[in-house]
């Protein structure tokens, strides 16, 4: 960009088989900064399962709090250090397995996608929340008291997710960002003018201030 080499920040996070390779995939830029300055430092893998845990935790409780000084960070942070370690307790190796070598490989890959994603929306929900109580109320009503106006406005945002998810399963299978740019013309043109109605229609039109400029 410009003449500057960037750095590829997000690779398919919502593909993520587990809660270490979602963090290869997710704002890599910050998860490379949490790796190579709180984690390593604090002995990273070096000294043992406990001390591991340990380093896990606080790395991921530190990372809680560089977004701010409130409780839902806080829990955030906890609670994916949490899934982290105990992901690494019941998977030995999980950077480095296969997981699409083995009988019904397909169906344990769709699997551990899906307990990720549930995982990630959890973390999702703790994030963006203003307190504790509000965390608690907003899991314990996921699926609750929907109307009818609702209903129909998530199916509208359903279908037009659709397209924009399968690119991504394409981009996936294919292990290539970029492949739209190298397909043939006249497919990429009626998925880019998708795109930008997509945009239209769901598009932000008011101002706002960066979400990151408050961290």
């Amino acid at each position: 960009l410009m003449g500057f080499e960037l750095m590829v920040n997000f690779k398919l996070p919502y593909f993520a088989l587990n809660p270490s390779d979602f963090w290869l995939r997710w704002h890599i830029s910050l998860s490379t900064w949490l790796r190579d300055y709180l984690y390593i430092p604090l002995g990273g893998n070096r000294q043992g399962s406990l001390n591991t845990y340990r380093n896990l935790f606080l790395t991921m409780l530190l990372g809680g709090l560089w977004h701010g000084a409130a409780w839902n960070f806080v829990i955030w942070g906890a609670f994916q250090g949490l899934i982290l370690i105990i992901y690494r307790i019941f998977d030995k190796n999980p950077e480095h397995q296969d997981p699409w070598s083995g009988k019904y490989s397909y169906l344990r890959i769709l699997g551990k996608m899906l307990l990720m994603f549930i995982l990630t929306n959890i973390g999702w929900v703790i994030f963006r929340s203003s307190s504790a109580d509000q965390i608690y109320y907003m899991l314990t009503r996921v699926g609750v008291g929907r109307s009818d106006q609702s209903l129909l406005l998530g199916y509208d945002l359903v279908f037009f997710c659709l397209p924009l998810v399968m690119v991504q399963i394409y981009q996936y299978v294919t292990r290539d960002l970029l492949i739209l740019t190298k397909l043939n013309y006249w497919f990429r043109v009626p998925v880019y003018s998708f795109l930008i109605i997509w945009i239209c229609v769901f598009g932000v039109r008011t101002s706002g201030e960066f979400i990151y400029f408050q961290f």
